[in-house]
């Protein structure tokens, strides 16, 4: 099978992430293209998409201007057999090309698929042959007037413990001791992570021997570090995170809004306890453990949260419901349901 994935951004954050793990996977079997833009890498982090991408996985850049007249060549002279993009962007472009091309007597082309990395949006979708939402609450957002097919595979994680010493390591570069407990976040600081919310509850939690760390960068990381107290760390955007987490003692995950959570999903295959707000697709993956949330923007709930957290062990979780491998495979098989929709007259 030849895949295209399409994706339109500067940056290496979870989408980029998951684009490229599945890239990867996907290439051990398939012949895999991606088409992005000419300049990927965040200048702000050093974050970058291209270099997370296997040596087999065929690489074409165009400018943003450029790239519906790159994407309708592209797909003539290299006839993928499917499209699957990637945030608004790409999406609404190649959404776009299968319109006109739904106007055009067969209507051919390949299926145009989605993962909604975030909320269905009409205008970045709609074109779309078929969507994969990677959490529940995404499906409610689907007009009953999209008619392709519409299925649920969530994120995956093949982040596991590393060797051991983690936890030295970065207590060594934060300049702590050993009997310091290591609580810690990640993401792009936005307002939309909670960080500011998480930061109030760590300092009304009160808690001994313990130090804040939040991984990531982002247009609000001055501001929080203006708020942030002494024992609050900021080591910024990090290329090795899972190694990072696994040298923590527990995780949380703090958000207004997060449409999966694949950072809580590594923290938890790292073995870490876990603390994470009721939000979007969190429920998904700690529906067993109604314990491990607490409302969002709720300080006194997070700051309790914070507090039985300190006083938690590492422990195993059962993330057999998001193997890479399941995954992918539910994923090849979606693309050739669609196919086959297509293939039937289906626009």
């Amino acid at each position: 099978m030849r895949i295209l994935h399409c994706i339109l951004t500067h940056e290496f954050a979870g989408t980029e992430r998951h684009l490229s793990e599945l890239a990867q996977m996907q290439a051990e079997s398939h012949e895999v293209a991606v088409l992005v833009a000419r300049h990927t890498r965040d200048s702000l982090t050093g974050g970058d998409l291209v270099p997370h991408l296997a040596s087999s996985v065929r690489v074409c850049r165009v400018g943003r201007a450029g790239y519906l007249p790159a994407l309708a060549a592209l797909e003539w002279r290299w006839r993928p057999d499917v499209i699957h993009t990637h945030v608004g962007a790409a999406s609404f472009r190649a959404g776009l090309l299968n319109r006109l091309r739904r106007m055009l007597p067969g209507g051919g082309g390949p299926p145009v698929v989605a993962t909604l990395h975030r909320g269905f949006s009409q205008r970045a979708y709609g074109g779309h042959d078929g969507l994969i939402c990677i959490a529940n609450w995404q499906r409610s957002g689907i007009p009953a007037g999209f008619h392709g097919p519409v299925e649920v595979i969530a994120n995956w994680t093949g982040a596991g413990r590393p060797a051991e010493g983690a936890g030295a390591r970065l207590r060594a570069e934060l300049g702590l001791g050993a009997g310091t407990f290591l609580i810690g976040a990640a993401g792009r600081m936005i307002p939309e992570k909670g960080f500011d919310v998480l930061l109030e509850a760590f300092a009304r939690a009160g808690l001994p021997d313990t130090a804040l760390v939040l991984f990531g960068d982002g247009p609000e990381r001055a501001a929080l570090q203006a708020r942030a107290g002494a024992r609050v760390f900021f080591p910024g955007f990090r290329t090795s995170l899972p190694l990072d987490l696994a040298g923590l003692d527990a995780f949380v995950l703090p958000s207004r809004r997060e449409p999966f959570g694949l950072v809580l999903l590594e923290a938890m295959a790292a073995g870490l306890p876990v603390l994470a707000t009721e939000a979007g697709g969190v429920p998904d993956i700690l529906g067993a453990y109604p314990d491990c949330m607490v409302p969002p923007d709720d300080v006194d709930a997070m700051a309790a949260g914070l507090r039985r957290l300190r006083g938690a062990s590492l422990r195993e979780w059962d993330l057999s419901a998001f193997d890479p491998a399941g995954r992918a495979a539910r994923i090849e098989a979606f693309y050739r349901r669609c196919m086959v929709w297509k293939e039937a007259g289906n626009r």
